[in-house]
């Protein structure tokens, strides 16, 4: 019996006391923190990616759908002087601000880019000018809504408008679209998907206003 006690005695004990209470604690506060970083840093994550599918959504959703277009002759000389595209949204497309739209021209030599809205919505298909009398259409384009939802300047589903585009240098000298020409103009918002129209003069211009393209 006597052995046994000794035996007993003399076997290694688990030792408590204040380092090893101090050493789980310092445990537990490192494992906070580490789950406090994780925790920030997937929000972080988690954040970027919903800004980031959103915006690709926008990206890939966003565009005009141009559904006319329509050359204007306006001295019926066989010759277009402007054109106007009516345009809508396309299906599941967000809102685009008139602002944000850009268009370019190309047709032959003659290459026109940066093409915005000059802030004027009209009835009327007619250029108008800088100020000081010198046309200034070559680098802007006016809006004709003909079908509005909202009293605005920002295109909505729903409406229709006509994008009136003068082909005009700075001096006035008229950049015409003569017969059997061909031109292309994109239209771009701000952000979104591009939309390109390819069209050819027809070969006799009889008419003020051409909608038949070769």
């Amino acid at each position: 019996m006597g052995s046994i006690l000794r035996k007993f005695f003399n076997e290694d004990r688990g030792q408590v006391g204040i380092g090893t209470l101090i050493i789980f604690i310092a445990m537990i506060l490192v494992a906070a923190v580490a789950a406090g970083v994780l925790l920030r840093t997937s929000g972080t994550l988690s954040t970027k990616a919903t800004a980031t599918g959103e915006q690709a959504t926008t990206e890939v959703s966003t565009s005009i759908k141009i559904v006319n277009v329509i050359g204007y002759d306006e001295s019926k000389d066989g010759s277009i002087d402007a054109m106007i595209l009516t345009a809508q949204l396309a299906a599941g497309s967000g809102d685009i601000q008139y602002n944000d739209i850009i268009m370019s021209y190309q047709s032959g030599d003659v290459y026109v880019s940066g093409i915005r809205y000059n802030g004027t919505v009209t009835t009327l298909i007619a250029p108008t000018d800088d100020g000081s009398g010198t046309p200034n259409m070559n680098k802007s384009f006016n809006i004709k809504e003909l079908k509005e939802e909202t009293a605005n300047s920002v295109l909505e589903p729903g409406e229709t408008v006509e994008l009136v585009y003068w082909m005009e240098y700075l001096n006035g000298t008229n950049i015409t679209l003569s017969t059997d020409k061909e031109f292309v103009m994109t239209v771009q918002p701000k952000s979104g998907q591009s939309t390109v129209v390819k069209k050819k003069a027809p070969s006799v211009m009889n008419q003020i206003y051409i909608i038949e393209w070769s």
